[in-house]
């Protein structure tokens, strides 16, 4: 027998037990009989407590396969615990009312640890209340500044820190898109990064943060972003130079200017745009000294993209650094809810590496961002909104919490989320993530804030699933309402009525899921946002149905159909002249 190990994988106080290599396991020789003293000694007995529950047919807890939670090799006697678990929202997309944060913000607070520091990171872009010569970036529903001041207010009550989140190198589009500031772009066709050379960038960026610092002051830590700036050394000065002596140079200056005048602020800044920096040109500008790194990676294997050369390079310039997981808003731009089980797995994973890498650093990991992104960047689509992603935040937040997650920490996670405790049956498990990955069968009763938009949630994917089931049917599947039959109005009425038959009852279940959305919405969101989620989740298959209802009405207005081949389509007769096969074309007319 090779050697192996058991582990309890029900709590931090693991009891784990080796089996040597060629020794029988203790309960192989209790049941031949085989044990000594010593060994019947040592031998786990049950308690009365676990003869109680045998007997009377209650639930055993559940293992973590049962559970479908990912395995991740975590040590459970001494689970590693981020000193701050930092829960991000993405202001720019689907700014929820303040209403809404006095339920939240108490909900993320409870499933922080006692003691512990738990804190929001905010991303306003152009959802704060800019004034005078920055005015005109602010969105017209943007927070106004009493708004602000509440949110503040109300995270305070919770204990909860804030650190701001403001751009200032890449994704600056929420302000170079306006004429005003096109000046400033990088690439004058593209609002996507600020020029680091343009006369105004640094004083663009210092109005930005004065307006922001006079509305949070108080806060301790500073976000600037620096991430993804896609393009960088194209503009003719810039281009004169390496990409690494930008880069570096626009952040010392960034930093010097906050520093001169917020000298106790400390700075984080994303850390995409150093992994391929030298450790020697980072040293040269003491990088380690003007801003801490915060290192994202929303995927399960974050060595994949931070190798651990990586981690050597960053423990010699820094003395800490940050980390930041997803429990929403990474794994599809067009996404309605977010897969908890993948989240989850990204959250354990970096506990694991956090574990590894804390030593790495002289002063260790200061915290993680488990951040929940609402749009990939300034002109996506909505994704992700939070109400439908608060059950994937529970289960990676009270992860990160304890170091871990099983059902020794069921009653935590049902209890923050108000779910009936009898939520499962008999013998089932309280979650299940790997047949219910997005936890709508087994959270579907919860009553945590936004809960009815997160049932909503499932209603789309359900309408979703069946009308594009039904488009399929009728215009690819079956021959009669493809395409080419609406384009010659050429078809069979009496199969038309067939394929449409369901049309009426899809048509009214569509449409009744925008009532349904408006009633689970609007006590969270405004009516910009709301009228936004619509247009793009349902409002398009409402279309699309209305345009099959108009095409079998004109393929069923036709009493006489003409003598076959039909026409070619004149667009394809221009095609195929182009490229010169008009013989081709003249052969299908028929020869008067």
């Amino acid at each position: 027998m090779s050697k192996g190990v058991i582990v309890d994988s029900f709590g931090p106080n693991a009891n784990v037990k080796f089996l040597e290599a060629n020794q029988k396991p203790l309960a192989v020789k209790a049941v031949t009989n085989e044990l000594s003293f010593e060994e019947f000694a040592n031998l786990d007995q049950p308690s009365r407590d676990d003869i109680a529950r045998k007997r009377s047919g209650v639930d055993s807890p559940e293992t973590e396969q049962q559970l479908g939670i990912p395995y991740v090799n975590l040590n459970l006697n001494r689970p590693y615990i981020p000193k701050k678990r930092i829960v991000h929202l993405d202001l720019k997309g689907a700014p929820p009312l303040t209403t809404f944060f006095r339920k939240f913000f108490p909900l993320i607070r409870n499933m922080g640890a006692t003691g512990i520091l738990l804190g929001l990171f905010l991303k306003y872009e152009d959802m704060f209340p800019y004034m005078g010569i920055l005015a005109n970036i602010t969105a017209k529903n943007a927070l106004t500044k009493e708004q602000v001041e509440e949110i503040l207010k109300l995270a305070e009550k919770s204990q909860l820190e804030v650190i701001p989140l403001i751009q200032t190198f890449g994704h600056v589009e929420f302000a170079l898109k306006h004429s005003e500031w096109a000046k400033l772009r990088e690439v004058p066709g593209s609002p996507q990064a600020l020029c680091p050379n343009r006369n105004g960038s640094l004083d663009f960026v210092k109005e930005m943060v004065v307006q922001l610092m006079a509305l949070h002051p108080k806060i301790k830590h500073l976000h600037i972003g620096c991430d993804e700036v896609f393009q960088m050394g194209e503009c003719d000065v810039c281009r004169l130079e390496l990409h690494e002596t930008l880069f570096l140079r626009h952040v010392q200056n960034v930093a010097k200017l906050i520093h001169d005048k917020f000298p106790k602020l400390r700075l984080i800044i994303w850390d995409d745009m150093l992994r391929h920096l030298t450790q020697q040109s980072m040293l040269d500008v003491n990088l380690g000294s003007i801003v801490e790194p915060m290192v994202w990676v929303y995927a399960e294997d974050i060595y994949r993209f931070v190798q651990p050369p990586v981690w050597d390079k960053y423990g010699a310039v820094f003395k800490t650094a940050w980390t930041a997981s997803a429990f929403k808003g990474a794994f599809g731009e067009t996404l309605s809810v977010p897969d908890s089980r993948r989240h989850l797995e990204n959250n354990l994973r970096w506990l694991e590496v956090m574990s590894a890498q804390d030593t790495s650093f002289k002063k260790g990991f200061t915290g993680i961002a488990l951040t929940g992104w609402q749009r990939y960047d300034h002109f996506a689509v909505l994704c992700e909104l939070l109400p439908a992603g608060i059950p994937s935040l529970a289960l990676s937040l009270i992860a990160t919490t304890h170091g871990y997650f099983n059902s020794s920490l069921k009653h935590k996670f049902l209890t923050g989320l108000t779910c009936p405790q009898h939520n499962s049956g008999r013998n089932q498990p309280f979650i299940n993530l790997d047949a219910d990955p997005y936890l709508w069968d087994k959270l579907g009763r919860c009553m945590f804030p936004g809960s009815p938009f997160f049932r909503l949630t499932y209603r789309l994917h359900t309408m979703e699933n069946e009308v594009e089931e039904f488009i399929k049917s009728t215009k690819r599947s079956k021959g009669w309402m493809t395409d080419y039959n609406v384009r010659h109005n050429y078809s069979l009425p009496l199969r038309v009525d067939e394929l449409s038959g369901d049309l009426p009852r899809i048509y009214h279940g569509t449409t009744s899921l925008v009532r349904s959305a408006v009633d689970a919405m609007a006590d969270i969101f405004d009516n910009y946002t709301i009228s936004e989620w619509i247009e793009q989740k349902i409002y398009p298959y409402i279309i699309h149905l209305e345009k099959i209802q108009n095409e079998s009405i004109a393929l069923k207005s036709v009493n006489h159909w003409s003598a076959r081949p039909l026409p070619p389509l004149k667009d394809l007769q221009r095609q195929f002249y182009s490229l010169n096969l008009g013989i081709f074309i003249q052969s299908l007319n028929p020869r008067e």
